[in-house]
């Protein structure tokens, strides 16, 4: 199965952003993003899409979407 990553498009400055993770703070936690997609968290299809809808509730002022590993900001 093909590994996707989570991208985020800021609405405002259109940088792009890749998602690494969360931090835990007890009894709230962080997410946590790249700008090296390299480094970014590689998910199975089926769980970044639903992790992408999940990540859109927490960052209602970014564009989120799953993307195939392989491909760069400039296909998608």
């Amino acid at each position: 199965m093909a590994r996707h990553l989570i991208v985020a498009v800021d609405v405002e400055t259109a940088e792009h952003r890749y998602f690494l993770g969360y931090r835990d703070r007890g009894e709230a936690s962080e997410c946590l993003w790249t700008t090296d997609r390299w480094q970014a968290l590689w998910l199975d299809a089926d769980e970044a899409g639903t992790e992408a809808e999940l990540l859109a509730l927490l960052c209602p002022s970014q564009l989120l979407h799953a993307q195939p590993v392989g491909v760069t900001q400039d296909d998608s």
